[in-house]
């Protein structure tokens, strides 16, 4: 057991050793819960910064293309951690990210993450943003790393903060807020008034296209929006292409919306690949025989297919040149409802194929109809951060 505690608190991350060493812990007579919650810091380790990372990739564009060295930023619900080093990196030696995460089970997973990136200029902050500061709140326990604020929520509790009390207490104002708290973003939005008002940060919020309250509530306070799965303007809900499930959507004040490009909304079909450029498996899933050959530039692949069958595991993405830069990991039918615009940024010209392979589960008679390719015009000649 001595020999693997060393081996696992070395200084590379060796997952299979804290297995070992959690077995061993609980294989301890009268061993202490605290022991035994040892090895789970770490179960959920994100890729190396160095590897190119599938975390939510409409939201990663939007950080790479705001958030600059130097900055002060904000990642509210960091959950593993992956936003907020990718913040770190970006903002540099100089700049300063604060990350607040509610669960407490998952802070510990949050924690492990950073410090394993060696993000040292990130702090974590184990509260939950609310509209007041100082209340206790409890949290529930979500099917995967997504609990949320609750009342009578059995997840432990955790105290709130406001915004606006924290920019006060530290005197950090953020250029930049990344905000995805399972539905409590009305109320975070309702603690950070004067940051609005005064600081004018670029928001991405997660949101639901059929509660209208935050986007009320950031287009009131002068800020525009727009879908960042399709660069479509939202001013109503039927601005979405999905009335349901989540979207996650940029806020940019109104005095800089004339210069920013997410705000231009020109689209150019450049392909429409109908499905006999598609070779099906028997399983049901989709490959491309022969690539597209696109410039460099931003893309986005509406993908058109329908699917009820909930009881699968899809990787479903973009390969360019062989190597996959996008990814989606979800049950087939959520992903018909929820994860049809793939978007995709090209640093240089690539030979580009769509898939959907399945890991878990099949549908043999998944609605498969293609994929329409559209392109950004104002993205182009955007090119990927100096220094990352």
């Amino acid at each position: 057991m001595l020999n693997i505690l060393r081996r696992a608190t070395g200084m590379k991350r060796h997952v299979q050793d804290l297995v070992l060493l959690a077995s061993e812990l609980a294989s301890l007579r009268g061993a202490s819960p605290q022991l035994l919650r040892f090895a789970a810091h770490a179960d959920f380790p994100l890729q190396h910064w160095w590897e190119r990372s599938y975390w939510e990739h409409t939201v990663q564009h939007a950080i790479r293309d705001h958030v600059r060295p130097g900055q002060v930023v904000f990642d509210v619900g960091a959950n593993a951690g992956a936003f907020a080093t990718m913040m770190g990196r970006l903002v540099g030696p100089r700049g300063v990210v604060c990350a607040f995460e509610a669960s407490p089970r998952i802070v510990s997973r949050t924690q492990n993450n950073i410090v394993q990136s060696g993000a040292n200029n990130v702090t974590l902050y184990h509260r939950a943003i609310w509209h007041r500061t100082g209340e206790l709140v409890t949290i529930a326990s979500g099917s995967h790393f997504n609990d949320r604020v609750e009342a009578g929520g059995t997840g432990g509790s955790v105290s709130t903060l406001a915004i606006d009390d924290f920019i006060a207490a530290s005197g950090l104002v953020p250029a930049f807020v990344k905000m995805d708290i399972e539905g409590a973003e009305f109320d975070a939005l309702r603690g950070m008034p004067k940051c609005l008002a005064e600081g004018r940060p670029v928001l991405v919020l997660e949101q639901s296209p059929e509660d209208m309250r935050c986007h009320s509530l950031l287009t009131d306070a002068g800020y525009e929006a727009v879908d960042l799965s399709t660069y479509r303007r939202i001013r109503t809900g039927a601005d979405f292409l999905n009335s349901t499930g989540v979207a996650n959507v940029l806020f940019v004040p109104r005095e800089v919306a004339a210069t920013s490009r997410y705000l231009d909304a020109r689209q150019e079909v450049v392909a429409q690949l109908g499905a006999s450029r598609f070779q099906r498996g028997a399983d049901g899933g989709v490959t491309m025989p022969e690539p597209l050959n696109l410039p460099a530039g931003r893309f986005i692949l509406l993908a058109d297919f329908t699917s009820r069958n909930a009881d699968t595991e899809v990787f479903a993405g973009v390969e360019a040149d062989g190597e996959v830069i996008f990814r989606y990991h979800t049950n087939l039918a959520f992903m018909a409802e929820t994860y049809r615009e793939w978007v995709i940024h090209l640093d240089r010209p690539a030979r580009v194929k769509a898939y959907l392979r399945f890991l878990r589960g099949a549908d043999p008679g998944l609605e498969w109809r293609g994929v329409e390719v559209r392109h950004l015009p104002a993205f182009d000649g955007v090119a990927p951060p100096v220094l990352f």
